[in-house]
């Protein structure tokens, strides 16, 4: 438990209104769950602003209420009248983030920070999978990776938890620092650097400059995970502070943790020679699909070795990892058809990857790709949808179906690398439905399905649709 006291000298120009001794066990940002006994922070967001839900949070027993300064003056006379006290700040936001700094120091726990264009999250889950099996470990859920996100996972934090494994992203210059001024990194893992929400930093120079902060902030004897593979490898490397020690890790002959051959025996068994400098060679089971994954696989098994957890018991962990709703999973659906579906985000590489990657386990399965728009690419957007159909035209995808607002760039790209038209087909966003049905007519038996897109084209919807309707015509056949 602690005092309002103690929240307040914590929180640069916070002005307490009420009783310093009272008490109270955590914070709460979301007024529809908070319980007795827990203080209220209310948070201003583009499309909500928490101050309107603070009736709400004090009928539900909070303990107090952080609220904005700018509010409180222009709300002053009920407010005054409220029983609770408050606590009144500049910005809440940043309050929210002091005190989660503040709680982060109270434990100390071994901290982990993921970042990267592509990969993070299942990196950050496998990290933490590992991990698991020697130690207490805390992970970000979900994409919980910026500026709220963050806060929140510090937040959960408990004294019997030994490491935390946060997953830190950016969509704006300096975001990656502010972070850092949350929770500074043990450790730092870089996955690599990638055209990622380009259209909102304007090249991969800037995106990369935005993860180098990331190292920038590693404490005293951190130490920094780095792709060998990548591009800008040298350059993050120039980044490493002085006394910070560096592991490197991919396919690159030079990579201290490496991959050798690897086969993808099918759509859930991938399976790698891993190489470490003067020791055998191990045989590695990843129950996920993508050779992109086996990069996600030597990060988290860096981590693994530098928290001296024994090689025989991280490769023998890794092969139960469980994959990610929506990273390239697997489901199988009626008529026999697979659907691999990878739309929790999506870029260019990320969307060649896993096209690359489906065309592997084919195996003579006749081969879709179903490719929603890939968002936050700005001015080059339309080049880079060319690409993606291209790429599928290239591997012998027999049918593409391109949806969205850049679908007849997909669509394009594929017809000038000699597709068929006929094997071509667009749709709008507002068209689920009637997309879902015509897969349900269209996909031959046995075939092999990649949905792929960014979040908010909302490709899941589809799935639903398709199963929807493949259980009304189940019904409607055995009537």
């Amino acid at each position: 438990m602690f005092r309002l006291a103690d929240l307040v000298q914590n929180i640069n120009g916070a002005q307490l209104l009420g009783d310093e001794n009272i008490r109270w066990n955590t914070i709460s940002i979301d007024s529809r769950t908070i319980k007795p006994g827990e203080l209220f922070l209310a948070l201003k967001g583009e499309n909500y602003n928490g101050h309107n839900f603070i009736k709400d949070a004090c009928q539900k027993g909070a303990s107090g209420v952080v609220l904005g300064k700018d509010y409180f003056q222009k709300h002053l006379s009920w407010l005054e009248n409220l029983s609770l006290p408050l606590v009144v700040v500049e910005d809440t936001l940043q309050a929210y983030q002091s005190w989660a700094h503040h709680y982060l120091t109270l434990f100390n726990p071994l901290t982990i920070c993921v970042t990267g264009s592509n990969g993070k999250t299942t990196t950050k889950e496998m990290i933490a999978h590992l991990l698991s099996s020697r130690y207490q470990v805390l992970k970000s859920e979900g994409n919980y990776n910026n500026e709220i996100g963050v806060p929140v996972t510090i937040l959960n934090l408990t004294p019997e938890q030994e490491i935390l494994v946060l997953e830190m992203a950016a969509q704006k210059a300096g975001e990656i620092k502010n972070l850092t001024g949350i929770a500074r990194p043990d450790i730092v893992v870089l996955t690599n650097i990638g055209e990622a929400h380009i259209g909102l930093f304007g090249t991969k120079d800037i995106i990369a400059r935005e993860k180098a902060e990331l190292i920038l902030a590693l404490k005293d004897k951190g130490t920094a995970i780095l792709n060998r593979d990548d591009n800008y490898f040298n350059f993050l490397l120039n980044c490493v502070p002085v006394q910070r020690e560096v592991i490197s890790f991919g396919f690159h002959p030079e990579a201290q943790v490496r991959a050798g051959d690897f086969w993808q025996k099918n759509e859930r068994e991938l399976h790698f020679e891993l190489v470490l400098p003067g020791q055998k060679k191990y045989q590695v089971l990843l129950p996920l699909l993508g050779k992109f994954n086996i990069s996600n696989a030597l990060a988290a098994l860096a981590v693994g070795l530098k928290a001296e957890i024994p090689l025989e018991d991280l490769v023998g962990h890794l092969a139960t990892f469980k994959g990610i709703d929506f990273h390239m999973q697997c489901l199988s659906i009626a008529k026999g058809i697979t659907l691999i579906q990878d739309y929790y985000n999506a870029n260019p590489t990320a969307t060649k990857e896993a096209l690359f990657s489906v065309a592997s386990v084919a195996a003579g399965r006749f081969k879709v790709a179903v490719l929603g728009d890939m968002l936050e690419l700005g001015e080059n957007s339309s080049d880079y949808h060319r690409e993606v159909g291209s790429v599928a035209a290239t591997i012998s995808y027999d049918m593409l179906i391109a949806y969205g607002k850049y679908a007849n760039f997909i669509r394009k790209g594929a017809l000038d690398e000699g597709m068929d038209s006929n094997s071509i087909f667009c749709f709008e966003k507002e068209e689920k439905e009637r997309l879902a049905n015509w897969l349900v007519e269209s996909i031959p038996e046995n075939s092999i399905v990649l949905l792929k897109g960014s979040r908010s084209m909302q490709m899941e919807d589809i799935v639903q649709c398709w199963q929807s309707h493949n259980k009304d015509k189940g019904s409607s056949s055995h009537a």
